[in-house]
C-alpha cells in the first residue's frame, strides 16, 4: 500500500475535482443578467430595489443592502458599529479573511475565539474570554450553514455593552431556532 500523499506522488483519493463552492445558473438568471446590462442602469435602479426588497422579504428583515460582496458588507456593518482604532472585536479564525479584514479596515484588532469541535463555529465561552474593555464587537460566523450559538452569543454582547455583526454569508436561508438567519437585530432573538 501507498501511504504517500498524491501531493508527493501517491494516488489521488478522488478522481474528480471538489470544487470548494458551485453555483446554479439558469437561462432565466442570465436573461435577467442580460436584460440589465441593456438598460441604462447597471449598477443602480429598480433591480437592485426590487433585489434588496426579495432579499429582505425572505430573511424577515425589515431592510436589505445591496453592496457588491460579503466582504463590502462586513466593512459596511463595522462602520456602521462605529469600529475604530484601538477598538478589538472578537471573531472566529475558521472563515474566509473577510471577517477579520472588515475590523483592520476601519483601524480595529481582530481578536480570535476558538471553536466548538462538533460545529466548527466559535464558541461562545471562548468569547467570554476573550472580552477586554477595549472589546466593541462580535462577529461569529455561522459556518457552512450551521449557525453560531446566537443565544449565547447575544447574551454575552448584552452582559459587555457589544454589538453582534453576524456574518451569515456561509448560511443564508439556514434557520436558528424558528427564524431565518440575517433577520436578528441586537437583542432581537
Amino acid at each position: 500500500m501507498n501511504n504517500k500523499l498524491a501531493i508527493f506522488g501517491g494516488r489521488p483519493i478522488r478522481d474528480k475535482y471538489l470544487p470548494y463552492g458551485h453555483q446554479w445558473l439558469d437561462e432565466d438568471d442570465i436573461e435577467a443578467v442580460v436584460q440589465v446590462l441593456r438598460s441604462d442602469w447597471i449598477t443602480q435602479g429598480s433591480k437592485i430595489k426590487e433585489f434588496e426588497k426579495a432579499v429582505a422579504e425572505y430573511v424577515g428583515a425589515k431592510y436589505a443592502v445591496a453592496v457588491s460582496s460579503g466582504t463590502a458588507a462586513l466593512h459596511a456593518a463595522c462602520f456602521a458599529a462605529g469600529i475604530s482604532k484601538g477598538d478589538e472585536v472578537i471573531t472566529t479564525p475558521i472563515t474566509f479573511v473577510a471577517s477579520s479584514n472588515c475590523i483592520l479596515y476601519m483601524g480595529g484588532k481582530p481578536v480570535f475565539a476558538d471553536i466548538k469541535e462538533d460545529t466548527y463555529n466559535i464558541d461562545p465561552e471562548e468569547i467570554e474570554k476573550k472580552i477586554t474593555n477595549k472589546t466593541k464587537a462580535i462577529i461569529p460566523v455561522d459556518f457552512a450553514g450551521q449557525t453560531a450559538n446566537l443565544n449565547e452569543i447575544h447574551k454575552i454582547a448584552q452582559k459587555h455593552n457589544l454589538t453582534v455583526i453576524e456574518d451569515a454569508s456561509h448560511a443564508l436561508g439556514a434557520h436558528y431556532k424558528i427564524r431565518k438567519l440575517s433577520s436578528f437585530g441586537y437583542g432581537n432573538l
